[in-house]
């Protein structure tokens, strides 16, 4: 018997307060952080499954996991009528996106947050919830769900899995504890072979290459229509600067600031979305602090207006779920968390709706999806934020460069499609155990 597991769940009971104190912290900001602690700590009444249906438990942390299933649960509950789904989280932002996905499946999809990996939590909620088969989307491992899963026969997936480098050397500083919950996996479907080649050396096996889940993303249509039709009132350029994180606005801020009293030609509108919805208030009052005039995504009315030549210099993208049509109104976009020690956003949605992107340096997070874009042509990457601002100006002056980069983001995001298929097959040969169809 491995004795590292025990010590951890004892100091994961020790922790529980602690993590009682770290919920109230984050409710200052996000009031939902409030909601469903009994889920949190094992004490709920769960989901039960529906009577003979299937059920597949999905794990996705938060929004960017979320979104990368979208494609797999409509595939999923479109292939097969006696399966339902239960949903489960660890962010409110992730429960948040996982609703408006279950609100077109009516009582096919269920969610909870995911319990905290104590025995007693994860025990109660495996016994209650009851599923025929675990996916967990990218890098959510728990040692504890993964062995009591495992006691009950519970085939586990782990899908769109990536580890980072930095990962994989904190996981080897625990390597006692993370290696047997990666050997009690059951297969794990890589993004890239650099992503396989982490996770063997972690502990997984078997690993295949798949590709990235989130390359299959269908853009939201209306909020397309609605960016292209709003584009035909911009008298200037609109720069983004998509998914900021906390101190790079403040950075890119001061460069607009310069920018504004310093340059010369037309001023760009520039449009800064950041990553959290706990700090758009914080971020609107920086924008005014340095003297530039902001107009909330949340009071426009008179798009013509702002869009005018005399119109605010700064929109504050203060909403959720509209970062398709922030990406469609974009005449050039900025990656946010590439700045920071946060390695970058997803690359993806931009690439997919086609808008000229600039990245910067800090990329661990979609390392592989970024280099190989950069290879063909499909974004630009730069060194620090003076070098995305120059960046910024060259391919507003240059529209050929603009054009191109956009054909070949489109290009490339349709050369990464077909995860969400791959991964089906997989799926249908542990269900019909091991007896996948022929296709």
């Amino acid at each position: 018997m491995n004795p590292i597991r025990p010590i951890y769940s004892s100091l994961l009971y020790a922790a529980c307060p602690l993590a009682m104190l770290y919920l109230l912290k984050r409710a200052r900001k996000q009031p939902e952080y409030k909601q469903h602690w009994s889920e949190r700590f094992g004490l709920a009444s769960y989901p039960k499954p529906k009577s003979l249906r299937v059920r597949i438990m999905i794990h996705a942390v938060s929004v960017g996991e979320t979104r990368a299933t979208e494609t797999l649960v409509e595939a999923i509950l479109k292939k097969w009528p006696q399966v339902d789904i239960i949903y489960t989280h660890m962010t409110p932002t992730g429960r948040e996106v996982g609703e408006k996905i279950a609100r077109r499946y009516g009582d096919r999809i269920t969610q909870s947050y995911l319990p905290y990996d104590t025995p007693f939590a994860v025990k109660r909620f495996l016994q209650q919830v009851r599923p025929s088969l675990i996916i967990m989307i990218e890098t959510e491992v728990w040692p504890n769900l993964t062995f009591y899963a495992k006691k009950k026969g519970i085939p586990l997936i782990l899908a769109n899995a990536r580890l980072s480098e930095r990962s994989l050397k904190k996981g080897k500083k625990v390597r006692a504890l993370i290696k047997p919950a990666m050997q009690r996996l059951d297969i794990t479907l890589a993004q890239s072979e650099a992503d396989a080649e982490r996770l063997r050396e972690a502990g997984c096996d078997p690993v295949v290459v798949l590709g990235n889940l989130k390359f299959d993303f269908t853009p939201n249509l209306p909020q397309l229509r609605t960016a292209i039709e709003l584009r035909k009132l911009l008298q200037r350029p609109l720069v983004l600067f998509a998914s900021t994180r906390e101190g790079e606005e403040e950075r890119f801020v001061k460069l607009i600031e310069k920018q504004e009293k310093d340059g010369s030609g037309p001023k760009p509108l520039w449009l800064i979305v950041p990553r959290h919805p706990q700090r758009f208030e914080q971020v609107r009052k920086l924008i005014e602090d340095h003297g530039l005039t902001v107009a909330k995504r949340s009071n426009l009315r008179d798009w013509r207006t702002v869009f005018g030549a005399n119109g605010p210099q700064v929109i504050l993208g203060d909403s959720m779920g509209e970062m398709n049509f922030y990406y469609a109104l974009a005449d050039v976009a900025v990656m946010g968390g590439s700045f920071g020690p946060y390695g970058s956003q997803s690359v993806i949605e931009p690439c997919g709706i086609g808008v000229p992107l600039i990245v910067g340096p800090s990329i661990f997070n979609f390392q592989t999806a970024i280099e190989e874009g950069k290879n063909e042509g499909a974004l630009l990457q730069v060194k620090d934020e003076d070098d995305a601002m120059r960046a910024v100006e060259e391919l507003l002056e240059d529209k050929a460069k603009r054009e191109a980069l956009s054909k070949q983001a489109l290009l490339f995001s349709e050369k990464k499609r077909g995860a969400t298929k791959k991964t089906m097959a997989v799926i249908d040969e542990i269900l019909s155990g091991g007896e996948g169809d022929e296709e």
